[in-house]
């Protein structure tokens, strides 16, 4: 897993929520700083991150929830990024389209969900219409290069996550393997 944000405009690669309340959010921001760059945001919950390496970020998680470390029983969610960008309400669709085509190219001939978590923007960014359009060109996509790809929405072998905080989104693609080994990794 790369440890950057792909060249993307935010500066982030790891988004991470916690379980609710002030102190937990603040214990586990407190924790995550020892792993890499972290930040609040304006949203309840949610900080964002820059971290070296995606997969040594996640093991150290991993490690630390499992010395039952009170900051990291506070992470709900912990997402590293592939590619972060800046978008518009009227552009986000099209770019999704353009930065996820590659990150579903390697998923070949699987099962897959697309989750769009958004942050923000409520009124102008319908997920379940963006998910569907975004979904159907990937399966135009993957039907041009002769590859079958289907929906399943219990256990995919992928869930191409889309996290946007604001006007800022980054993406990933999360193997069934990955959810499994890190439970804390998930789309919502």
């Amino acid at each position: 897993m790369e440890g950057h944000d792909g060249g993307g405009s935010a500066g982030w690669n790891v988004i991470v929520t916690t379980l609710p309340g002030r102190p937990r959010f603040l214990a586990a921001l407190k924790g995550l700083r020892r792993l890499g760059e972290f930040r609040a945001t304006s949203f309840r919950d949610v900080c964002l991150g820059h971290v070296e390496d995606g997969g040594l970020f996640l093991e150290a998680l991993l490690a630390a929830r499992a010395g039952a470390e009170t900051w990291a029983l506070a992470v709900a969610r912990a997402i590293p990024v592939e590619q972060t960008f800046a978008f518009t309400p009227e552009t986000l669709a099209a770019q999704l389209k353009v930065v996820l085509a590659p990150l579903a190219a390697r998923m070949g001939a699987a099962s897959f969900h697309l989750r769009l978590e958004r942050r923000g923007l409520a009124d102008l960014l319908p997920s379940g219409r963006i998910e569907r359009e975004v979904a159907d060109h990937l399966y135009s996509v993957a039907e041009a290069r002769g590859v079958a790809l289907h929906t399943s929405f219990d256990d995919p072998d992928y869930v191409l996550a889309a996290e946007t905080v604001g006007a800022e989104c980054g993406v990933a693609l999360l193997s069934r393997a990955m959810r499994e080994r890190y439970p804390f990794v998930a789309a919502r």
